[in-house]
């Protein structure tokens, strides 16, 4: 008879939106026994044995650096954050450009771009300096529900794990969700997202680029100077099988189809580092929650890159849920409850899905070949310059990602 260990939250998966939930709730309450289950293995302090591919700057929102206030990791992010100050939106080939700028009034940039690899470590060294509990080299072979918990079946066949409440946040595969039966519908869009940071000869100012072509997007991202050097973060969609031809490319070669496609606007690109890639695939979770279960991530929704809102709306999210918990435990109320966790998918469901058709939108406009999209886009785009009210509305999407 194997040995049950016990605890009032259990969250599967220690990527990005994983420990963010975990170190959230753990500042709104501390009395909470919380364990995060990561199947990789540990290799040294903070670290786990999967590939470190992750070197695209990540941009967060206004909204998304509060949260991090919340969560105790801000004072050490903002140390290596480059400030967004303005967007530029554009479609090559035709004349519509929307240039988004923060108001004077404003006291934060529109956003910030911070490396991945840095968040990423960020947010393990605070997990565990805390006294969250994290299980690596553990998979959950199963998911049971029972009347008033959840019991999880591990790898380590002498354990059990018993819990109020789980939260899956493994990934948009998740293994743990498909044996509770989750449906989530996925569509692979036949495209591929190559990342990479690019030295620039100039300085970037803080702005970020977001270019559509009939192939596919180019979205360049403010990096912070490195020993004298300015660079942006690269992320660039194109058909899978150019995108392979791209990523064997030298880089002189990748430059010159890079500087074609993207143009001057940032000055000319002198290097690029080592490229990475990622086959872009949309999913969407047709349920949220089950008795004693809720996805959060990319699990829940898996969105296309194209407007840099995933990470964003994810932890948007945690900060929701991590609140619903708290009131709930405070109210001596059952948190693991399917009434609780409703109210919580009520909540979310509407900025989700909105989210989602905006992003998954987006590309199709602007690759499009007919002449009355076309007309639109660059309308959109021209209001966009000169309107001042629909430039704020988009502004504020963008930034916080909530709809207006």
């Amino acid at each position: 008879m194997g040995r049950d260990f016990a605890f009032d939250v259990v969250i599967v998966g220690a990527g990005l939106v994983g420990v963010s939930f975990a170190l959230i709730l753990k500042k709104k309450e501390p009395d909470l026994s919380i364990l995060v289950v990561e199947s990789n293995k540990l290799i040294s302090s903070g670290k786990i044995a999967v590939p470190d591919s992750d070197i695209r700057g990540i941009a967060l929102s206004r909204d998304s650096k509060k949260i991090l206030q919340i969560a105790g990791l801000w004072t050490v992010l903002e140390k290596s954050a480059t400030p967004i100050e303005s967007i530029h939106v554009s479609d090559k080939g035709h004349p519509g450009i929307a240039r988004l700028n923060r108001s004077p009034d404003d006291i934060d940039p529109l956003g910030y771009v911070v490396e991945g690899r840095y968040l990423r470590s960020t947010l393990r060294k605070n997990l565990s300096q805390s006294d969250i509990q994290i299980w690596y080299s553990t998979e959950i072979i199963d998911a049971l529900i029972e009347k008033d918990r959840v019991r999880l079946v591990t790898s380590n066949t002498k354990t059990d794990i018993i819990a109020k409440l789980m939260v899956i946040s493994d990934g948009a595969y998740s293994k743990t969700a498909s044996k509770l039966g989750f449906c989530i519908k996925s569509k692979a869009l036949g495209q591929k997202a190559i990342i990479a940071n690019v030295t620039l000869d100039r300085k970037h100012r803080g702005i970020a680029y977001e270019r559509f072509t009939q192939s596919g997007v180019v979205a360049m991202l403010p990096l912070s100077t490195s020993m004298g050097q300015f660079k942006a973060s690269l992320v660039w969609t194109r058909p899978s099988e150019c995108a392979l031809r791209l990523e064997k490319a030298t880089d002189g070669l990748f430059l010159d189809e890079l500087q074609a496609q993207f143009g001057y606007r940032n000055g000319i690109f002198t290097d690029v580092s080592a490229r990475a890639s990622f086959v872009i695939t949309t999913s969407f979770s047709e349920e949220m929650i089950r008795a004693r279960s809720v996805l959060l991530g990319n699990v829940a929704h898996n969105l296309h890159p194209v407007a840099g809102q995933g990470l964003n709306l994810s932890l948007r999210d945690a900060a929701k849920l991590a609140e619903a918990v708290s009131l709930a435990s405070n109210a001596n109320r059952d948190f693991g409850s399917v009434s609780m966790l409703d109210q919580y998918r009520k909540d979310r469901l509407h900025e989700q899905q909105l989210i989602a058709a905006f992003t998954g939108n987006l590309q199709p406009l602007f690759s499009s070949k007919n002449f009355i999209l076309r007309l639109g886009r660059n309308l959109g785009l021209f209001s966009l310059d000169f309107v001042p009210v629909l430039r704020e509305k988009f502004l504020h999407f963008g930034i916080n990602g909530r709809a207006f």
